[in-house]
């Protein structure tokens, strides 16, 4: 039985991740201290101004460890020298994660589906779906095909040393979007394309700290710049089937947006 130890294992992906592991039939441990030679270690920590540490921290536990391999979720655009704050951390533990030299696969997802629930509520009593998006396109994935690409890189074979960015079966505009929930639904929702100056409000509203105000307008700058439009067939090539698409999710989510 493969042993895997997952850091951050209550967070979105983490949860699913671990049931998925189980239903393959590892072994799953949350705890560092936990760690042992041989076991598999799936690297996250929640975004904020400690993540770079925290997650060096238990790459570097894994290196001393011996650990087989290490899974590290990074992001789409992960680059030491964004100027994006969870972008710049993502680029930054990349680098170190190289420079130990261990084995390891980088997963770098695309725009979370999941994130469309951030907005459900205020779809649910207004109709609108707003986003600041010039009408481009997202290659948005559903946060189980991440935990299922994860997976696979844990415990599959001939996955070392790659690194891959897991995107829906295609990309969708908002409208797109606001069609599937309405669909899934049964009511109307239409979507409101923001201009920057009109979005920032809400990024910058509800107790949000600064340094995530400045990545979610900074993400959706990505997006009018056509940054998230390009689909792979990632989830399928660590999984073996397609990825969920938008409809999918809005079935599945559809009491959340009524």
């Amino acid at each position: 039985m493969t042993r895997v130890l997952v850091t951050g294992a209550a967070g979105r992906v983490g949860t699913h991740l671990v049931r998925e592991l189980r239903a393959r039939g590892a072994e799953v441990h949350t705890a560092v201290e936990d760690m042992r030679p041989g076991d598999r270690v799936y690297v996250c920590a929640a975004d904020g101004p400690e993540k770079v540490a925290r997650e060096t921290a238990v790459i570097d536990a894994a290196t001393r460890a011996g650990a087989e391999r290490i899974v590290k979720l990074s992001a789409m655009h992960a680059d030491p020298a964004s100027a994006l704050p969870a972008f710049k951390w993502h680029g930054e533990i990349e680098d170190h994660l190289r420079k130990t030299e261990m084995p390891a696969v980088i997963l770098r997802p695309a725009f979370f589906m999941a994130n469309l629930l951030m907005v459900a509520e205020g779809v649910a009593h207004t109709g609108l779906l707003p986003a600041p998006t010039a009408g481009r396109r997202v290659a948005m994935i559903d946060i189980r095909d991440v935990a299922a690409g994860a997976a696979a890189a844990l415990l599959d074979e001939g996955h070392e040393g790659q690194a891959y960015d897991p995107t829906g079966p295609s990309a969708v505009t908002f409208a797109d979007v606001a069609a599937a929930i309405a669909d899934a639904t049964g009511r109307p929702v239409r979507a409101l394309d923001l201009t920057e100056e009109q979005a920032r409000p809400r990024f910058e509203g509800a107790g949000r700290p600064d340094w995530l105000a400045a990545h979610l307008a900074g993400v959706f700058a990505l997006i009018r710049a056509g940054g998230f439009e390009h689909a792979t067939g990632h989830v399928e090539a660590l999984t073996g089937r397609p990825a969920r698409d938008i409809g999918a999710f809005a079935r599945e989510h559809a009491a959340a947006f009524a």
